[in-house]
């Protein structure tokens, strides 16, 4: 019999910073993000156990959680499901949820926007987002993993380099958007200077 393995957390200092502001100003939307996060990584969970993928650890970084995976998987299809039901339960939920939203229900909307932003934004083609995970697994099982990893390469760059420049012209333009700005900053230093992998 094969003994399971336990699944660890672990915390970054980035991720304890983005964490304790969520507890300290009881702000709405701040639950709101992170209920939806919390649904977003249960159906990773969910759909991981579901094709017998044991996961290792549970880590929170400035980007929010990531699932690592013990061992390798043993095919691209597995890899794929597990990486699409994260986004696809928040945006599930929020299509389910949107006969009842009303402007009266402050609360609901803010978790329906936090579900529809976490789903679209896990869906860009970036390498360490679902979006490019899911991307990687259908490039790599059709074509060699140097032109999967390649392609993946090219169009995660091009996707941060323009919300990066989006960024840029909303802060010239309006003064604003400075935490895209960061986002998409970070968001390169994590996909290019560093070799995270995880959901």
């Amino acid at each position: 019999m094969q003994k399971k393995t336990k699944t660890r957390l672990s915390i970054s200092l980035f991720g304890l910073l983005m964490i304790i502001p969520l507890f300290l100003t009881h702000s709405y939307l701040s639950l709101a993000a992170l209920a939806a996060a919390f649904i977003h990584e249960l159906a990773h969970i969910a759909v991981a156990r579901a094709v017998g993928v044991e996961l290792s650890r549970l880590r929170l970084d400035i980007f929010g959680a990531s699932l690592m995976m013990s061992g390798e998987l043993s095919s691209y299809k597995k890899e794929a499901a597990v990486a699409i039901a994260g986004p696809l339960s928040n945006l599930l939920l929020f299509a389910l949820l949107l006969p009842f939203s009303s402007e009266e229900n402050e609360y609901l909307a803010l978790f329906m926007g936090a579900s529809l932003f976490l789903g679209l934004l896990n869906l860009l083609p970036i390498k360490d987002l679902d979006g490019g995970r899911v991307l990687f697994c259908t490039l790599a099982s059709r074509f060699s993993l140097d032109t999967a990893q390649t392609v993946l390469r090219v169009l995660s760059f091009l996707t941060i380099f323009s919300l990066w420049s989006l960024s840029v012209y909303l802060i010239l333009r309006l003064g604003a958007s400075l935490s895209l700005f960061v986002f998409s900053s970070a968001l390169f230093c994590k996909t290019f200077l560093s070799g995270s992998e995880g959901f």
